[in-house]
């Protein structure tokens, strides 16, 4: 309406202004219509089929008024595309088909009939070419759209699951951590009476060194169960990024590792807790140590999106099948034999999703490395 609304004002010649004032009218009344409608109305079907067809109908009395053929494409061709905004794609192929149809029509006339130079074809053609386009963009569109919700809605049952297991992960780990102390000492006791046999020795620093390996996950599951409260303030996220990066130093160090990081050049504000911000960035940076063989290469990647600062820590390691990308934020899941408790990765999503955020994980495969990213509203 508003391009029909300048078309009339600058077509040249003798204005009429009825027509101009009644084309402002209706400009004002439909701006008014979809200002003050509830949203419920809005998203009905026939009500967003209803504003395209209204909009063709229009483009066709007003522009047959005004006598402006030349412009009549573009005003279609508007309107062919805003019909991707429909969410039905029966909706899109209607508004479009009837675009079409009005665009057809209007090129008639009662002496001449159709016109035969083949300009207006051509325009009719690349109309429908457009339709068609615009609706296969728009499936993309809402498919895409669908399988971000799927994953957001998978990633609260995930969190939920871990809430609940955090709580009883607590109560579990305190009953057991007494236990697994007294065979500690036990195992230290003996280890001092049979000093003298090398096999029976050998046999004790087993046991402790599976009681150690018991407690680490214990600890990793009192941390799940710890992060209920948090102490919020207002924080540059690129200290926590830099602490969890000096806490694996010596690691990668000793294995060659090469870590680098980009983008922490500017501030980037969040409100939350910089120590458990610290853990989740340490969780990510240990779990892709964990994937890259000696050598390697780790970085860090931060960047802003709109409202969201992103942590991607990405390295050359082993990489995910695609079956097991689902399954990295599960409890006690792990790809690595014999290394890791499968909890830093839950932990980190728990701890994403206390700060209003999450964790994406990308892989392109096995040994084609990964990708894991903490996002966080930035404040």
């Amino acid at each position: 309406m508003a391009v029909l609304l300048l078309l009339d004002v600058f077509q040249g010649g003798p204005t009429d202004y009825a027509r101009l004032w009644a084309t402002a009218a209706v400009f004002g009344g439909s701006l008014a219509l979809l200002r003050w409608l509830p949203e419920e109305t809005l998203a009905r079907w026939w009500f967003q089929a209803g504003l395209f067809l209204g909009d063709g109908l229009a483009a066709t009395l007003i522009l047959r008024l005004t006598g402006s053929g030349g412009d009549l494409f573009l005003i279609y061709l508007l309107i062919v595309f805003g019909s991707a905004l429909t969410r039905s794609a029966r909706q899109r192929l209607t508004a479009a088909g009837v675009s079409i149809a009005l665009y057809l029509v209007s090129g008639w006339r009662p002496v001449s009939g159709w016109p035969t130079g083949p300009e207006f074809w051509l325009r009719a053609l690349f109309l429908a070419v457009s339709s068609g386009l615009m609706a296969v963009l728009a499936r993309d569109s809402r498919h895409s759209e669908d399988d971000q919700r799927r994953r957001y809605e998978d990633r609260l049952v995930q969190v939920g699951r871990l809430a609940t297991l955090g709580r009883v992960a607590g109560e579990v780990a305190h009953r057991i951590k007494g236990p697994l102390t007294t065979i500690s000492v036990d195992a230290d006791v003996l280890a001092h009476r049979h000093a003298r046999d090398p096999h029976t020795l050998k046999e004790l620093h087993e046991i402790r060194d599976e009681v150690e390996r018991c407690k680490r996950i214990l600890k990793d599951l009192l941390d799940l169960g710890r992060i209920e409260e948090m102490d919020v303030s207002p924080l540059d996220l690129r200290r926590p990024v830099r602490e969890a990066l000096r806490s694996v130093e010596t690691q990668a160090r000793r294995r060659a590792v090469r870590v680098s990081s980009s983008g922490l050049g500017s501030a980037l504000r969040v409100r939350g807790d910089a120590s458990l911000l610290q853990e989740a960035v340490a969780a990510l940076l240990q779990n892709a140590l964990e994937a890259v063989r000696d050598g390697g290469l780790l970085r860090v990647e931060a960047s802003t999106r709109g409202r969201l600062h992103r942590i991607a820590v990405v390295d050359d390691g082993v990489g995910i099948s695609a079956e097991d990308l689902e399954r990295v934020f599960e409890p006690f899941f792990t790809t690595k034999k014999g290394e890791g408790s499968g909890l830093g990765l839950s932990a980190a999503l728990r701890i994403a999703a206390k700060h209003g955020g999450t964790v994406e994980a990308e892989s392109l495969g096995r040994d084609r490395g990964s990708r894991f990213t903490l996002v966080l509203p930035a404040a």
